[in-house]
């Protein structure tokens, strides 16, 4: 239950989550698990993050990251966790509007 509570909506200023390109993405050079305390995992209200059985940490979730934040990104010490730019997002949400309303 508590994941469905955290879920993200279906849509974004109109568009369906599902096609925002925007999530997380981890540097597995970078990536340090048994290095750091896991910040990445245990500060996402989103539950965006998971620990893979091979113990390195994985985006298990994407579509319910927040649009736009990307405050988790700062939680890691390694610098791993990256994000799409600013304006990419908005280039990105451009074209998503235009296909929508064509």
């Amino acid at each position: 239950m508590a994941d469905q509570q955290s879920r993200q909506p279906e849509r974004y200023a109109g568009i369906p989550r599902e096609r925002i390109a925007w999530y997380p993405t981890i540097d597995p050079e970078r990536c340090r698990p048994g290095e750091c305390q896991l910040n990445c995992i245990a500060a996402c209200p989103q539950h965006v993050y998971e620990r893979a059985q091979d113990g390195r940490v994985m985006v298990a979730r994407p579509y319910d990251c927040t649009v736009g934040d990307i405050s988790c990104s700062f939680q890691c010490p390694f610098e791993a966790i990256s994000f799409p730019s600013q304006g990419e997002l908005r280039r990105m949400l451009k074209k998503l509007r235009e296909e929508l309303s064509s």
